[in-house]
């Protein structure tokens, strides 16, 4: 059923050069789906595209560079390279960053550069395509938010004010769409091995990092997986992993209990701190 949801159809990846885009991207590609990634480093994208050949030579992959976060630069891609009848089928929004730290520490550009790519960048891609998908009547709009976009954690102010944005925006976005055709999902990923996992790890502060404790970080290929299957099955929100469900649940529907539980796990924290 998955295979089939997906196979035909042109995907757009934004941030699809690594990390769980490029994860998905590879998922598709076996799928037979046709996927286009579009990132801002295009020697990054080629790289990518070589590696996907390299294991499925048949794929049927693009790569375009453009900046998520400059109207202009999407427009310029969408006026060359698509038009009202190649809109892509699903459009799926990988791109993003973290940056952690204390607060009272972090430059107020890293709050900027955050949304700017985290939540307006998503904002701008479902806004390109958004038309022509209202115009065909079908699409498939998969934004990625975090458990740190329903739960506020230790040392990522900035990066959670931009997943909770992520969240709310494609709430309010699938309740607009539902009756026009058009699915919306939401993605809500635990620590997941990836480049951006490891460069954000240099900066968490050490309460954070206790409270990771050795929680080992999830695959992105199984991440991939997961979220393909679950988007096929037309799920709205998709949480993969026992311990993300957990959180979720905890963020979502115990109200104001998981404050007590966060300050329990912050104090804890902060005695083990060296």
């Amino acid at each position: 059923m998955t295979k089939d949801y997906y196979r035909g159809r042109t995907v757009l990846i934004t941030g699809g050069s690594s990390g769980i885009g490029f994860a998905i991207a590879n998922a598709l590609v076996e799928m037979e789906a046709r996927v286009i990634l579009l990132a801002r480093d295009y020697e990054k994208l080629k790289i990518a595209k070589t590696s996907i050949l390299e294991s499925y030579p048949e794929a049927d992959v693009s790569v375009f560079s453009a900046d998520v976060t400059d109207e202009d630069s999407l427009g310029q891609f969408y006026d060359k390279h698509l038009d009202d009848h190649t809109v892509p089928d699903i459009l799926i929004n990988c791109a993003g960053v973290a940056r952690p730290g204390y607060i009272e520490e972090l430059p107020s550009e890293v709050f900027r550069w955050t949304m700017d790519i985290d939540y307006h960048g998503t904002v701008n891609t479902v806004k390109l395509l958004l038309p022509g998908m209202i115009e065909r009547g079908s699409g498939h709009i998969i934004n990625v938010s975090s458990i740190a976009g329903v739960i506020g954690l230790f040392g990522y102010t900035a990066y959670c004010g931009a997943k909770f944005a992520v969240k709310g925006f494609s709430d309010a976005l699938r309740s607009e769409m539902k009756f026009k055709g058009i699915r919306v999902s939401v993605l809500y990923p635990p620590d997941t091995d990836t480049p951006q996992l490891e460069w954000e790890n240099q900066y968490k502060p050490a309460e954070t990092r206790a409270i990771s404790g050795a929680a080992k970080p999830i695959s992105p290929d199984w991440v991939a997986r997961y979220t393909l299957k679950a988007a096929a099955r037309g799920k709205y929100a998709i949480i993969p992993g026992f311990e993300a469900k957990i959180m979720y649940f905890a963020g979502t529907s115990l109200g104001n209990l998981i404050y007590p539980i966060m300050d329990l796990l912050v104090r804890s924290a902060s005695k083990k701190k060296v």
